[in-house]
């Protein structure tokens, strides 16, 4: 496992966030999107993970009425599996607390196995799905976790 530091985005780590979201996702949000909401983080808050002074993943959290909600979590594919998503997992969990949260919720491509189970290890359940709900056509599977999350040791070995 990776120990990663975990801070708040600012400005200057908008290109690398870009990147990472470039590097990570086949239809990846825009770079005006990520800037627009780092400069101005009123709805959404967006953290890093640092390993050796290089972005190596990002998170965004959001609040709507007491649900916390993951919008995004990336990690470079040489990163993955070492406890990065898991530390960022970790953060958020922390701020969504402190903000009253009871719950969390993301969508997850139905089809991206990986993700789908390292969600479910942290405690999160399938609510339903979205038909047609990415660019691309992909469905989505909204999923929610009580807070606090299940993280363990066992979640960390099996990070996405």
């Amino acid at each position: 496992m990776l120990i990663a530091e975990i801070d708040f985005c600012v400005p200057a780590d908008i290109d690398e966030i870009y990147y990472v979201e470039r590097t990570c996702f086949e239809v990846p949000w825009g770079r005006y999107a990520i800037a627009r909401d780092v400069e101005d983080p009123g709805k959404s808050v967006y953290l890093k993970a640092l390993l050796r002074c290089e972005i190596v993943g990002y998170a965004v959290l959001s609040r709507n009425e007491g649900t916390a909600h993951l919008m995004n979590i990336a990690v470079l594919p040489d990163f993955r599996r070492m406890g990065v998503a898991s530390q960022l997992m970790i953060a958020n969990e922390e701020i969504a607390l402190e903000w009253g949260s009871k719950r969390m919720r993301l969508e997850v491509r139905a089809t991206n196995r990986p993700a789908r189970e390292f969600y479910d290890k942290l405690g999160f359940s399938f609510k339903r799905r979205i038909r047609r709900y990415y660019v691309n056509g992909d469905d989505a599977f909204i999923m929610l976790a009580r807070l606090p999350l299940s993280i363990t040791k066992r979640t960390y070995e099996s990070d996405e």
